[in-house]
């Protein structure tokens, strides 16, 4: 047995190969679950425990809450984790199948006029009340429809994805830990570079278990996975705008 074969090893260094067996059925859903509750569980530490001027840098323009502590961060961001996950692989099943075929230029430009007309309505609805956060909660609601049509007319497939894209939560992990080990050394901009080049290589990896699930091409799965990500991000702070999602949820959220 080689040190490949562990499989968050895997997932850094073959993930192609990782991600096939994850579409393939040759993984079961143990690792996925594990590598993503310890991601959601070390961040929720980092979340609660780290001074202010670090997640301030990685959150820039919000003022934090944070007036819990780890016990409530860790199921809430746990939980509300993975329902944004469920959510992004249902988007990202849709737009992979999209963007899979015809020409991408007018294909991506149709899909993203869709989410950012959807990221828009969410940052309009800041501070809604009344018939505005009636029509922010209808929207919400037909966001959720729309995911879970994706997932099920998807249904051959969909697991395999979404078994991939929590295992790509080890490139957080790592990340996180880089942060922490910044942290301990006493260097804010370092640790905010941590999270951000780990956010961005979980992005590439993404676009790898797009290809290895779909076979879609590099631009198309990457196009796929930059637009389901925008989309998810639109559903968080459509969540939070409504009422639906406390500040400091939404706040520990922006950081798994």
């Amino acid at each position: 047995m080689s040190i490949t074969d562990l499989f968050p090893v895997k997932v850094l260094l073959e993930p192609a190969a990782a991600f096939s067996d994850l579409a393939a059925g040759r993984r079961g859903w143990g690792w996925p679950l594990g590598v993503y509750a310890l991601s959601i569980c070390l961040a929720a530490l980092l979340f609660t425990l780290l001074p202010p001027q670090y997640l301030a840098d990685s959150l820039e323009g919000f003022s934090l809450s944070r007036d819990r502590g780890f016990f409530y961060y860790f199921p809430a961001a746990l939980a509300g984790g993975l329902v944004l996950t469920l959510f992004l692989s249902a988007l990202v099943s849709a737009l992979a199948r999209f963007l899979g075929g015809g020409r991408l230029s007018l294909r991506l430009a149709g899909a993203a006029a869709l989410i950012g007309a959807f990221g828009l309505l969410a940052a309009a609805l800041h501070g809604a009340e009344g018939g505005r956060r009636a029509a922010g909660l209808a929207a919400a609601a037909a966001a959720a429809l729309f995911a879970g049509w994706a997932g099920y007319s998807d249904r051959k497939a969909f697991p395999g994805l979404l078994k991939c894209l929590m295992s790509v939560s080890v490139l957080a992990l790592a990340g996180d830990l880089c942060g922490a080990a910044a942290a301990l050394a006493g260097s804010v901009r370092a640790y905010t570079a941590a999270e951000y080049v780990f956010a961005v290589l979980s992005l590439y990896w993404s676009a790898k278990a797009v290809s290895a699930v779909y076979g879609a091409a590099k631009a198309r799965a990457a196009a796929a996975v930059v637009l389901g990500a925008f989309g998810a991000m639109a559903l968080l702070f459509l969540a939070l705008n409504t009422g639906l999602l406390p500040a400091g949820i939404f706040e520990a959220l922006l950081l798994v």
